[in-house]
């Protein structure tokens, strides 16, 4: 619920604390755990140390979709994959709506992203 609301009123947030959506996109990327204790646990785990992680919690579409957003105005190949990662691990695909699959294309095919993308449509579609 404080997810959802964050980004509902991420408007309104931005009067008290700029870029609201870019604080919930750090609080996703952004590990709480130390590197040398990611490394320790499991080498290949993407999202270990993430806060979501264990959770099994589904993120309201509004969520991805600000997450999505973001990593396209600031680009990074890992936080991109986290995201994709986290969606995969949680949501069916029959619940996933089309401009969701969109935004994920589109960002995809606009950071030249072919493999990665072509793995995430196999699971997704």
């Amino acid at each position: 619920m404080l997810i959802l609301s964050l980004i509902n009123s991420s408007y309104e947030l931005n009067e008290m604390i700029p870029n609201a959506e870019l604080i919930f996109y750090k609080m996703f990327t952004s590990p709480i755990t130390t590197k040398a204790e990611r490394k320790a646990g499991q080498e290949d785990d993407l999202l270990a140390g993430n806060l979501f992680h264990n959770t099994s919690f589904k993120m309201p579409k509004q969520a991805y979709k600000s997450l999505l957003q973001t990593v396209a105005l600031n680009p990074k190949k890992k936080h991109y994959k986290k995201i994709i990662q986290y969606m995969v691990l949680n949501e069916s695909a029959a619940e996933l709506d089309s401009e969701l699959i969109d935004l994920v294309t589109y960002i995809g095919i606009d950071h030249k992203y072919p493999i990665l993308l072509g793995s995430t449509m196999k699971h997704l579609l």
